[in-house]
């Protein structure tokens, strides 16, 4: 299982006030305060346990086909790039950039692809265009719908196939995360 969740740190820093009086208890444990406080660039700190959890949460709710329903505090960040949800493991790659932070959850070493783009770029488009290269198949007979749960499906002509991936946007940045 896969998920991925992209922060624009340019457009973070003007929506959301993270550090007035109990906003980050709504979103973080006691612990992950710790590493924030402590950390050199909390801001920075503060986002990546934010893509971090929120990864974990689309690996989590695809996994077990779980309805809509987050609760960032059920998702607890080690600083070794682990996010637990009870006695659930999943293992975190995070990219931090100037620009922004872009987080890959997953429940084991799994191969995938993966890219970030621009505003300007349709990330559906390129994913289609991967898919299509590595299955060899038409882009045409490929499109994207989401479960009752809101989970994305990919269809391969006319025919739901079990394609773990996850999309995200934020700001100027989308993604996509897929394993093929």
């Amino acid at each position: 299982m896969i998920g991925n969740d992209i922060v624009d740190l340019q457009l973070a820093k003007t929506q959301s006030n993270w550090q007035r009086k109990g906003w980050l208890q709504k979103i973080c444990t006691i612990q992950e305060q710790q590493y924030i406080f402590t950390s050199e660039k909390a801001e920075i700190q503060l986002w990546q346990f934010w893509s971090m959890k929120e990864a974990a949460y689309k690996a989590h709710q695809r996994r077990f086909n779980l309805s809509r329903r987050y609760n960032p505090l059920n998702f607890e960040c080690t600083p070794k790039g682990e996010v637990y949800v009870g006695n659930y493991r999943y293992k975190i790659i995070t990219e931090t950039q100037n620009e922004y932070v872009y987080s890959i959850a997953m429940v084991s070493d799994e191969e995938y692809h993966s890219s970030v783009y621009g505003k300007k770029t349709n990330a559906r488009s390129k994913l289609k265009e991967i898919i299509s290269e590595k299955l060899n198949i038409d882009s045409s007979l490929i499109y994207f719908t989401k479960n009752s749960k809101g989970i994305p499906l990919v269809h391969i002509d006319q025919k739901a196939i079990q394609l773990p991936l996850s999309f995200t946007y934020h700001g100027k940045y989308s993604a996509f995360v897929v394993s093929i």
